[in-house]
């Protein structure tokens, strides 16, 4: 545990470092250069837990724009993303944004000592990196804004970042948000499903998501699921899942686009209501629906 993060080595060259119940960022190590797969929410210097892991230096590679994956941008030299998203990590975010999500960390640490009961009592789940925990004491939640940055390289459809010994190949996975990537690396069988592959609520209801882009872009990644053994996901305790799991988000998301599952009300932790289709391992959030439906 390192103070507001917590890390853990996941497999040869690749760590998770986790703002647990918030965001998980992945560490890949090469022999020339370590990536650093999102860059979290701002709260803490991710670069310097990211350099004590890695064995070079550490470019910071953005699976989109969302003020939770690029929030620690400005620690680093090196900043990559997709092209389509070049502009807005250059933009201000919503202050009232800051101010809900400061709500729902409040919120999430008055309910953790009923979350610890019942996992000593019954789960036996929580550990370091899964655990919530308090903001830094230096954290000043009423001053939390975003830093806009420019990207150093942006990334198209296909381009390679090539580490020294790891190579992580772009595949452009619109549907969250137009710029969404995941990054494959193929040797090893590693996806990293950034926002467009999660184990709880996938949000497909934000105002920059499309519905109809995010069933094709799991319907892709269920097509490589033969050369992937595990996919790293960027939220929620369960931040591994095998590779059956491409093909289950991705009928979902099907079912979902043809009208075929029923939806109830919900709630999406710090923005309002939406609908949610439930599956077995996941859930998908799209917009409520119109006034008077």
């Amino acid at each position: 545990m390192t103070g507001w993060f917590a890390t853990r080595q996941l497999e040869a060259g690749v760590y998770l470092i986790s703002e647990p119940m918030h965001v998980n960022s992945f560490l890949v190590d090469g022999s020339a250069e370590a990536a650093l797969i999102d860059t979290g929410l701002g709260i803490g210097n991710i670069r310097a837990v990211a350099e004590k892991l890695a064995s070079c230096d550490v470019l910071a590679v953005n699976t989109h724009y969302h003020f939770d994956h690029s929030g620690g941008n400005h620690w680093f030299a090196q900043r990559l993303i997709h092209e389509v998203g070049a502009s807005a990590i250059g933009q201000a975010v919503e202050p009232d944004l800051y101010r809900r999500y400061t709500e729902f960390i409040a919120d999430l640490l008055e309910a953790l000592p009923r979350l610890r009961a019942l996992d000593d009592q019954f789960c036996h789940f929580l550990t370091e990196e899964t655990m919530p925990r308090a903001l830094p004491a230096d954290f000043d939640p009423a001053g939390w804004s975003y830093m806009p940055t420019t990207p150093t390289r942006t990334l198209r459809e296909g381009d390679k970042l090539e580490l020294g010994g790891r190579s992580l190949t772009v595949l452009h996975t619109p549907g969250h948000t137009p710029d969404s990537i995941c990054l494959l690396d193929e040797r090893n069988g590693v996806l990293f499903g950034g926002d467009t592959i999660n184990t709880g609520p996938i949000y497909a209801q934000m105002p920059d998501s499309d519905i109809q882009a995010f069933a094709k872009s799991t319907r892709r990644l269920a097509e490589l699921a033969d050369s992937v053994r595990v996919i790293y996901v960027a939220h929620f305790a369960r931040y591994a899942a095998d590779s059956h799991f491409l093909a289950e988000v991705a009928d979902g998301f099907e079912r979902v686009v043809a009208g075929e599952v029923a939806l109830r009300q919900a709630a999406d932790g710090f923005s309002g209501t939406v609908q949610e289709a439930c599956f077995e391992r996941f859930s998908i959030f799209i917009p409520p629906a119109p006034a008077g439906a």
